[in-house]
């Protein structure tokens, strides 16, 4: 039995024999490879735990928290890894073995997903007692870092490549006792869209309107004749309006999300004005945009007169938390969906008030 002893030399053979593997023999015929029935295959690329068959089993999946891994540690002492442990981006955390040994640690940047994973079963305890346990993890992102831990006398039919999907990791499951005995990495299926929908307002009714007004038109119309003569005052303003439906899950972050959802808004002017939902529409999670309102009111000038004609326009920022859904149509077909929740920050132009003054008789002073 060939025993790899180089770390360097061992990542290098085992990844060709990794996609070797991989490519002419099924999972079922892996040797220590064991499928755990609870982690599903219509959202993760592999249910397949990777070392011995002992320990007590484990699943920690952060994936209906919307959270993925950020951060993982693990120790090794002589021929087995004796501890792993994972935070994710919600703060959670998992132990399984023990933290003795030493130790290996890698932090994931923003954006940065896993592009290779190798799950190495380790080598056999002795030639006597042929037990396994974790032997090695190794694996590679998008933005080319890599990261391993690799105990002693790892062989050449312990490396397993599972498919990384999106790469993006959800958490982890196998089994472990006063060592890791082994272990999976959930990783999420290639996501086709992501979708936030469903999207409730619970605070809107306590949020405050915009009081103070933009004076947009102001215009003196004159008649001189003996009969009421009709006008249009018009006006206009540039008003830059930015739409955010900001997110609390870092899973969002790794996709460009769709909202389908209607906005708050503003409809009338006065005291009484309250805030609304709009109709359901498609939107960009955020957007920012530059739109020249326009506005015109129709006037009547009475006969021999001359009056002025004024309006404003009220803008309305808002900053609401909201709740929704958030959708994963991935690749394969399936949906996964989770609970989601953030702010909304948005701004409402709407038309105010027209004041008309009369200014006296035409032709006076």
């Amino acid at each position: 039995m060939l025993l790899y002893k180089d770390v360097s030399f061992f990542i290098t053979v085992s990844e060709q024999l990794g996609r070797q593997f991989t490519a002419s023999t099924s999972k079922s015929n892996m040797p220590f490879v064991f499928p755990h029935s609870d982690v599903s295959t219509d959202y993760f690329t592999d249910n397949n735990a990777s070392g011995g068959e002992g320990g007590s089993s484990f699943t920690f999946i952060k994936i209906d928290k919307g959270a993925v891994l950020k951060k993982i540690k693990a120790w090794k002492d002589d021929w087995r890894i004796t501890g792993v442990e994972v935070w994710m981006t919600d703060d959670s955390s998992h132990l399984v073995g023990r933290r003795t040994g030493s130790l290996a640690e890698f932090s994931f940047q923003s954006g940065e997903n896993i592009s290779k994973l190798n799950i190495q079963a380790s080598g056999p305890y002795s030639s006597v007692a042929k037990r396994r346990r974790l032997g090695a993890i190794w694996f590679q992102t998008n933005k080319n870092r890599d990261w391993g831990i690799f105990s002693r006398n790892l062989t050449e039919d312990g490396p397993f490549w599972p498919e990384v999907g999106s790469g993006i990791c959800c958490g982890i499951f196998g089994s472990s006792g006063d060592d890791v005995d082994r272990l999976g990495f959930a990783m999420l299926r290639e996501v086709k869209r992501s979708i936030l929908t469903n999207v409730t307002y619970p605070n809107l009714a306590r949020e405050i309107v915009a009081t103070t007004p933009d004076t947009v038109a102001h215009q003196v119309f004159s008649n001189n004749t003996a009969i009421e003569q009709k006008f249009e005052l018009s006006g206009s303003k540039s008003v830059t309006i930015t739409r955010e439906w900001g997110l609390s899950t870092t899973l969002s972050y790794s996709h460009t999300v769709e909202v389908k959802a209607g906005i708050p808004e503003v409809a009338s002017a006065g005291s009484s004005s309250t805030w609304s939902v709009s109709g359901t529409a498609s939107f960009s999670q955020s957007s920012t945009t530059s739109e020249t309102k326009s506005w015109t009111w129709p006037l009547v000038c009475p006969p021999g007169r001359r009056i002025l004609g004024e309006a404003t326009m009220y803008a309305d920022n808002i900053d609401t938390e909201y709740e929704a859904d958030m959708e994963l149509h991935l690749v394969n077909g399936k949906v996964y969906r989770y609970k989601e929740k953030g702010s909304y920050n948005g701004l409402n132009a709407r038309t105010g008030n027209v004041t008309v003054t009369d200014l006296g008789p035409f032709g006076g002073k």
